[in-house]
């Protein structure tokens, strides 16, 4: 992999790389630490090279909290597995909608077990489709048989709050996967947010269950500011709607998260913040003098 990417960066006639940004497979790890040191140029030996995918983090995330089975959710996804299994009960369903008056035009979504946002929109179109769901019942008497149960108005109220759920990191997901414009300024305001979203659930009954283990991936890679590379916060530094004021909120929110036994006070938790906002004030200006330097040769 390190190999063809090398050639990659020569072919294409890459002088200087910044960074590059790869998935969390071990595979990527090592072929980044030998790109690393085959890179002239780069910037403290490549500290600050490897930049994990924003997305894969987001999908690891929500896919920690999806393995904890929630009976309404498993129940709808086995009434959809069951209902697309064949065509004559895809063509009943259909009738289902059109007896019921269903308005919405989207048939039911299947699941592709290495995509979390897909169990969102099986979610969803099934919402859209609830209604039709005891008509078919009728029409199929083999399915609440094999069912056990029909998927009922508490099953879809659970459904809903769990949709709201994960509305939150579907956006997300889909605004860091954007390619036709920067986006990469936002990563840190991007990642907060996520982290305050965690916060407002882990004392929800509905969800308390799954938060700690997603809080628990989540920290893994965003929990703490030295975890994160300082290109995430350099570039948050250059944006004129944040610069060095959002940076030291960041950083005393990232400690304040970390604090949750109480054992600094706030005086001490701001004097830390200031004290890293102050040392990395200095990156960006010994940065910039390295590149030019670089540059020049």
């Amino acid at each position: 992999m390190a190999r063809e990417l090398l050639i990659c960066i020569n072919e294409w006639g890459m002088k200087n790389v910044m960074t590059m940004i790869v998935n969390n497979a071990k595979t990527n790890d090592a072929a980044i630490n030998i790109i690393v040191k085959e890179l002239p140029g780069i910037y403290e030996n490549g500290k600050h090279f490897h930049i994990r995918c924003m997305a894969h983090i987001i999908n690891l995330v929500v896919k920690m909290g999806l393995k904890h089975e929630v009976y309404n959710v498993k129940n709808l996804q086995d009434a959809v597995k069951y209902i697309r299994a064949s065509p004559q009960r895809i063509k009943t369903f259909k009738q289902a909608m059109k007896d019921t008056a269903v308005e919405s035009q989207r048939f039911l979504c299947g699941e592709i077990p290495t995509r979390w946002n897909s169990t969102f929109e099986l979610l969803r179109s099934a919402y859209d489709v609830k209604d039709a769901f005891l008509e078919y019942s009728y029409q199929d008497p083999m399915f609440q048989k094999t069912m056990g149960r029909v998927p009922s108005h508490s099953d879809f109220e659970m459904i809903k709050k769990m949709m709201e759920f994960l509305e939150k990191f579907k956006k997300k997901t889909e605004k860091v996967s954007c390619s036709t414009k920067p986006i990469f300024h936002t990563y840190t305001r991007e990642i907060l947010d996520i982290e305050q979203h965690l916060r407002k659930h882990e004392t929800n009954p509905d969800f308390m269950f799954m938060v700690p283990d997603m809080k628990n991936k989540y920290d893994k890679y965003w929990g703490y500011y030295d975890t994160i590379s300082d290109y995430v916060f350099f570039v948050t530094l250059l944006d004129p709607q944040c610069k060095s004021k959002f940076m030291k909120v960041v950083f005393t929110q990232m400690l304040k998260a970390k604090n949750k036994d109480n054992k600094m006070y706030v005086d001490e938790i701001d004097s830390k913040a200031r004290a890293k906002l102050y040392d990395f004030g200095k990156f960006p200006l010994d940065f910039v003098r390295k590149s030019i330097a670089t540059i020049l040769k």
